[in-house]
């Protein structure tokens, strides 16, 4: 095997950011499931397999603590050496395999541990040397993440994946036409699905799982589909491998696994609450809701926290707004289907939360600005917990002077792509210690306000001004600008939600001051 170790080096990976890895995320997700873990504000902190290094760039920047990462592409570990440069944030990133970074003479105790991307696409052996680093190195009440494809849910898809590697060897053995790897992949793949087989038409969800590989991008079909390794376990299977390591598990990183309502039919949770073994009810659930990825977090030492905890800790955490209130959708996807949340209480905790500029607020504050007499405290609780997993609501935090000045350089080095390319997608914000999503438009007047344009014609111009270099155009309503003037009465428009509605949320976040 050469140093790929049977994984697809053709393509680097997309520069996603994954919010659930941060952690202040996984602090609050052990917390809210009431369950201590020993995440200090300063966490020593280790990502396996960054890819591009977005995330581990974005925790670094924005929060504290040192962190490592370790990825074995020199293309990934390159990109993620720039964005640290750009921040000058504590980070240390290693070229090397699994293997040979575990034996390191000079790696800390870790408080957490992630994995995402990673578990289905190693070997064996590779994921044995993980939980290996993971049970040597994880500190007691640390917390460890690990995302995987996960059955039921792949059961009868994972035919289409081997006719993907099929036709990516066909290619590669030279017996097919030119075009690029994975398109070639796909055609063969929709080559296969048109005669007919017989497999397709006693699996049907196969059929539209093939018909929806072309809205993937070619460098996540790469990644996804035509690795050397495919592995694709139960919960059980991994929560057995983790127990070996001293772990337990706590919950799902995806809060809104936990909402019954849009997941369970009645009849789901009667079944469940009859189960009194916790890593049972856990697997009976992945079969209720037909779980195909799993972003599991687990303790290595877990303790139940006392009600009087909980309590004080919800009384203290405190929250802020990564979506300007007028954006706040108040639909919830489920297993089952989306479900409108009760507009009559989710509105009100919105326009709280949005209260003041804004600012962060703890549950108490909350509530009182809501003026929801009749809400229970519980129902709060459950509430605030939704709105974190629809990813309009974050856990919020104190920064210090120096978390601020990182995600600034790093703010600014984003801002600089956004003209240059290729653009990211986030930006540092301290205030969260991690990552808000921000869409380049808004980069761009970010650079322009940061210069000192503060009306909305001065960044409609502005703005206009990097269109016309890179040939764009202002879109309103699905419809593409033709004219001058209709460029910039769009971009005014644009402009002028940025100032009344995104610069009072991104002071909020520590964006701007």
């Amino acid at each position: 095997m050469d140093w790929t170790d049977g994984y697809y080096v053709g393509s680097e990976y997309t520069s996603g950011y994954y919010h659930r890895l941060g952690p202040d995320h996984l602090r609050f997700v052990c917390r809210a499931a009431g369950v201590h873990c020993r995440i200090p504000e300063a966490p020593t902190y280790l990502e396996l397999g960054f890819g591009r290094g977005v995330s581990i760039n974005l925790h670094a920047a924005a929060g504290e603590g040192e962190h490592w990462g370790v990825d074995f592409n020199p293309a990934h570990v390159a990109h993620a050496q720039d964005l640290a440069d750009a921040s000058g944030a504590r980070v240390r990133l290693f070229d090397d395999a699994f293997a040979r970074f575990a034996v390191r003479q000079d790696l800390p105790m870790f408080d957490v541990i992630v994995a995402h991307g990673v578990w289905s696409w190693i070997s064996e052996a590779n994921r044995q040397v993980l939980l290996q680093l993971i049970q040597d190195r994880l500190r007691p009440g640390g917390v460890a993440y690990v995302s995987y494809n996960a059955q039921p849910g792949w059961a009868g898809l994972d035919p289409v994946r081997h006719l993907m590697r099929l036709g990516s060897n066909r290619i590669l053995s030279g017996n097919a036409g030119g075009g690029g790897e994975v398109d070639r992949a796909l055609a063969f793949v929709e080559e296969v699905v048109a005669v007919n087989p017989l497999f397709f038409a006693d699996i049907r969800p196969a059929v539209s799982h093939a018909a929806g590989l072309s809205k993937h991008s070619a460098q996540y079909l790469a990644h996804e589909y035509l690795n050397a390794d495919w592995y694709v376990p139960y919960f059980a299977d991994v929560a057995a491998d983790m127990a070996k390591a001293k772990l337990t598990f706590v919950s799902s990183a995806r809060l809104l696994d936990r909402v019954n309502d849009v997941n369970l039919t009645p009849a789901g949770v009667a079944l469940l609450d009859r189960l009194k073994d916790p890593e049972l009810r856990e697997s009976i659930r992945d079969y209720l809701v037909n779980q195909r990825f799993r972003p599991d977090v687990y303790v290595k030492g877990a303790i139940r926290m006392s009600v009087a905890e909980q309590e004080a800790f919800w009384d203290s955490q405190t929250f802020v707004l990564d979506c300007v209130r007028d954006r706040i959708d108040f639909t919830v996807p489920g297993a089952l289907g989306d479900a409108s949340l009760p507009e009559e209480v989710y509105a009100p905790l919105a326009d709280a939360l949005a209260a003041d500029g804004y600012k962060p607020k703890a549950l108490p504050e909350i509530l009182a600005l809501a003026n929801l007499p009749a809400l229970k405290r519980m129902d709060a609780v459950s509430a605030l917990t939704v709105l974190v997993g629809l990813d309009v609501l974050r856990p919020a935090r104190n920064p210090g002077p120096d978390a601020r000045l990182r995600s600034r350089a790093y703010n600014e080095h984003v801002l600089q792509r956004a003209v240059t390319g290729p653009y990211l997608k986030h930006l540092a914000a301290p205030v969260v210690g991690g990552g808000v999503p921000c869409a380049r438009p808004d980069q761009v007047f970010l650079r322009a306000w940061w210069a000192g344009h503060r009306s909305a014609d001065q960044l409609a111009a502005e703005t206009w001004a990097i269109f016309q270099r890179t040939n764009e155009r202002a879109v309103k309503n699905g419809q593409e600008m033709t004219t001058q003037a209709d460029n910039l009465s769009v971009l005014a428009e644009m402009a002028d939600r940025f100032l009344s509605s995104v610069v009072p949320m991104y002071r909020a976040l520590g964006i701007v001051d």
